[in-house]
């Protein structure tokens, strides 16, 4: 590249990409991901290509084929951004992943495994709202930022979801959310085989698929029923005892009942939920889930006076021998899993490119999660310590000290305009030339 098309140091760190791609798709890969970064509009190809400034330099096709046929598999760089995002996480620690899904909402008739999706935005119990578009299962790698008392959550593999009626029109076997999920986690385990991972997910995630499928040395936080069927563990088999093993005991009094007792015996505890410590009361006990947990012996935790919470609720752990606080705060840490999606949305344009063929939509949605990861690893390690990284003097802001996404990406925004217009203030031409993108971004954006 003969001009640096994003910061110097943020360059750097796409350099471990190299082996993913060939050697020109690695520069397209280069400038895609610079154009992603500097894009303020509609995140599509062309808008992506004219924020890069590399318009004419090679023809624009060659950006389209990227992302339709050339030869890159997006597991393989998903690899790299979790080798980058170890990074920020201490060696000794467990791995904390959060999984969920998230609605891509598209308008267009010819957008490639499109198909009609729940919306979770605008249904309620009472009514299910649909939207056409796409559905991302993402599993994150959360990263706690000790100085700022933060936690964000880092995409690393993405699937997608395609409904029933979508897979039989493009006669493909259709997969449910959650054996995509475990499909994620198995990845997750084998390229990491020697950490011990927590998988945090809401009760969609929360059933005999992923639990049953979990890999050695990982263990499941997620929120349960409170009508789950549960039962003791079968009892020893007698001398004399005919037929198959018995594979449950007893019945045992689901979560909602024994929150309805009122002589059940309630314990006070205190935890950190969302940042903020609050009591809240709990029962606790080990049981098999029969139904959804498939025989799985897990430990219950009933919460109540929850906030944020109008009626009890219950939590579910693989791991019988975790205590229940920190059961309640390893779930919450799922919860900057949804900031992710709400940025890469509204900052990254996941819902924008509209591709028309299979493996560009494949490809698309997740180059703009990992976007967002790259962001924030080069932000935690080396972003903050630019010039480029002090807050803007606002009056409503005057005492804020904690950077949120956007303001990381501006950080590198900036970064990356301050390197362009270095060393040039004695050639307009080429100061003309560096400021074109920038133009056309605030004129278009």
């Amino acid at each position: 590249m003969s001009e640096p098309l994003v910061a110097a140091s943020f360059a750097q760190m796409l350099l471990a990409f190299g082996g993913c791609f060939t050697s020109p798709s690695f520069v397209t890969f280069q400038h895609v991901v610079a154009g992603w970064i500097l894009c303020v509009g509609r995140h599509t190809t062309t808008r992506v290509i004219e924020a890069a400034g590399v318009v004419g330099g090679k023809h624009h096709t060659s950006f389209h084929r990227f992302f339709r046929c050339a030869r890159w598999v997006a597991d393989e760089v998903a690899v790299e951004v979790l080798r980058l995002v170890l990074k920020l996480v201490d060696p000794e620690d467990a791995l904390v992943v959060a999984v969920d899904d998230t609605l891509a909402r598209h308008t267009g008739k010819k957008i490639s495994s499109a198909g009609m999706h729940r919306d979770p935005l605008l249904s309620t119990a009472s009514k299910v709202f649909f939207h056409f578009g796409h559905v991302w299962v993402v599993l994150a790698l959360v990263v706690e930022v000790k100085r700022w008392n933060k936690r964000l959550a880092l995409p690393i593999f993405v699937r997608l979801y395609r409904s029933e009626k979508t897979c039989k029109k493009m006669g493909l076997q259709h997969q449910k959310k959650t054996e995509l999920a475990l499909e994620l986690i198995q990845k997750l385990r084998a390229a990491v085989p020697d950490r011990e991972v927590i998988v945090v997910g809401d009760n969609g995630f929360a059933n005999r698929t992923v639990l049953n499928g979990l890999p050695a040395g990982t263990c499941f936080v997620g929120r349960g029923v409170m009508n789950a069927a549960v039962f003791e563990r079968p009892g020893l088999r007698q001398p004399g005892d005919r037929g198959r093993p018995r594979v449950r005991g007893a019945r045992l009094p689901a979560p909602d009942e024994r929150a309805r007792n009122p002589l059940a015996s309630w314990r006070r505890l205190r935890a950190t939920i969302y940042g903020r410590t609050a009591v809240v009361q709990v029962q606790v006990f080990d049981a098999l889930w029969q139904k959804r947990g498939a025989g799985n012996f897990v430990r219950f935790v009933i919460i109540r006076n929850w906030p944020g919470h109008d009626k009890d609720d219950v939590l579910l752990c693989t791991d019988t021998t975790k205590a229940p606080a920190w059961i309640i705060e390893t779930y919450c840490k799922r919860w900057p899993l949804e900031e992710t999606f709400h940025w890469s949305k509204s900052k990254l344009g996941l819902e924008q490119p509209q591709n028309r063929t299979e493996k560009a939509v494949q490809r698309t949605a997740p180059l703009s999660l990992w976007s967002y990861s790259l962001i924030v690893c080069w932000y935690l390690t080396v972003g903050y310590k630019t010039r480029s990284a002090a807050f803007p003097v606002l009056p409503w802001h005057a005492s804020k000290k904690i950077p949120a996404f956007p303001d990381m990406l501006a950080t590198l925004r900036r970064e990356t305009w301050r390197g362009r217009m270095n060393d040039r203030t004695e050639n307009p031409r080429a100061i003309k030339k560096a400021l074109a993108s920038m133009l056309l971004a605030v004129g278009y954006g």
